[in-house]
């Protein structure tokens, strides 16, 4: 069951107003990184949850809070800033619940490297094509209950 969810780049709060339309009981906290563009009064105009965040920091959060992580574009915005993706992935490993979900969606290469990164820290993880010929994958993963 998925209650808590943090949409790691938020642009305008879609996700958010996607499980608001499909009448989906969960929580969202959308957060605007600080290298993205600045929707995040558009995203409080709407009535939703939301902050500006820079994911190079720890979220300000209990560990394991969250159910369900979603990040589009996320990956290609981090290669150009002062941390790495493993640093982003350890963090997003302390928020996620066990048994949690991870989807991010991104281009090609990035998809690939944070594939990588997510069966290093033990999560399962499968890479999904959205269309032929586009540069654009999926990435899901779940974070295990225990770690093997």
């Amino acid at each position: 069951m998925i209650r808590n969810v943090i949409d790691m780049s938020a642009h305008y709060g879609g996700l958010n107003a996607a499980f608001l339309e499909e009448k989906k009981s969960v929580w969202v906290m959308n957060v605007v990184p600080v290298n993205a563009p600045y929707t995040l009064p558009l995203i409080l105009d709407q009535g939703f949850a939301g902050v500006l965040h820079d994911w190079c920091e720890p979220f300000p959060t209990y560990p394991r809070t969250y159910d369900l992580l979603h990040a589009n574009g996320l990956l290609s915005h981090l290669s150009s800033e002062r941390c790495s993706m493993m640093d982003l992935f350890l963090e997003m490993d302390r928020i996620l619940r066990p048994e949690g979900w991870v989807v991010l969606s991104d281009k090609v290469g990035a998809i690939e490297m944070a594939r990588v990164f997510a069966t290093q820290i033990r999560w399962e993880a499968r890479v999904i094509d959205l269309e032929n010929g586009s540069d654009q994958r999926l990435l899901v993963c779940q974070k295990p209950f225990v770690k093997k």
